[in-house]
């Protein structure tokens, strides 16, 4: 039943300050259904078919005092409708760290508040679901790490695509560093595990170390000047593209030449994908 309720928290916290809010009308100008217009003598303007349907409706001139922790129960009719008539006020950000077009933050700027918003949309329920979602993401994280099946030296070139060169230190410190950024980023080190470019960013590295691959005037080239691209991603990009495969079979073999001679079979299943 939390995923129902919306919770309306103020920027200044529990201080007892009240804001008065009535019915808003849409980004499109538009007045949300429930919401209906008075005559001049202040009664509501209804159809008989919208008295007689039972569905609550609230007038346009109606006032909403709202306070921090004011709760709308979304499964309550007359909670939902409330909620739908004010949502829309520009007052109310639909979260604490809500940005405007231009990507600044609406509630707390660098050096000033973007916008008007004082209140903002707490979820409860979908706030425990991120905190969930994210303990379980850094629990995967943390079990590629600890898991990783080629060891040690899986976790040292992880290290090394995240730019932490650790060839010198233990398998411990470089556990310890591979948890520390899954413990803030877990999506980082996901991806690099469950994605098709770890390989890829390792043999570029490796390549770029033996000087297989060279920047030349900020473009990564290969061979005689065979442009790859300006960045580490587009390079991966280019190396994934299965028109470039003998290519890059070339820049595996200038890389690793040892291969072709203690791998007799990997020499020869090239040469047939080659052909």
């Amino acid at each position: 039943m939390e995923e129902s309720k919306i919770v309306l928290r103020s920027v200044f916290g529990k201080v007892g300050m009240k804001y008065y809010i009535q019915p808003c009308r849409d980004k499109n100008g538009n007045w949300p259904e429930c919401v209906k217009q008075v005559d001049s003598f202040g009664n509501m303007i209804v159809s008989d078919a919208e008295r007689n349907s039972g569905k609550p409706f609230i007038k346009v001139t109606e006032t909403f005092t709202i306070e921090d922790g004011k709760t709308f129960d979304l499964t309550d009719p007359w909670d939902e409708a409330r909620w739908e008539a004010i949502k829309n006020c520009p007052m109310i950000a639909d979260s604490r760290e809500q940005r405007d077009a231009k990507g600044n933050l609406i509630i707390d700027g660098d050096s000033k508040r973007y916008g008007r918003a004082e209140l903002y949309i707490e979820r409860p329920g979908v706030e425990v679901q991120k905190k969930v979602s994210k303990r379980q993401k850094i629990h995967d994280a943390e079990s590629y790490i600890f898991d990783d099946p080629r060891g040690a030296e899986g976790r040292l070139k992880v290290a090394r695509i995240l730019g932490k060169h650790m060839s010198h230190a233990s398998d411990s410190d470089i556990k310890d560093y591979l948890l520390e950024i899954a413990s803030r980023d877990p999506d980082k080190i996901i991806k690099l595990y469950t994605g098709e470019d770890l390989e890829l960013r390792t043999l570029f590295l490796d390549a770029r170390d033996k000087g297989v691959i060279r920047s030349v005037s900020g473009i990564y080239v290969y061979g005689d000047g065979i442009s790859l691209g300006g960045t580490i991603d587009v390079v991966i990009s280019w190396m994934r593209d299965p028109r470039n495969k003998k290519l890059l079979e070339s820049i595996k073999r200038d890389t690793y030449p040892d291969l072709e001679v203690s791998n007799p079979k990997a020499l020869e299943k090239l040469n047939k994908e080659n052909k």
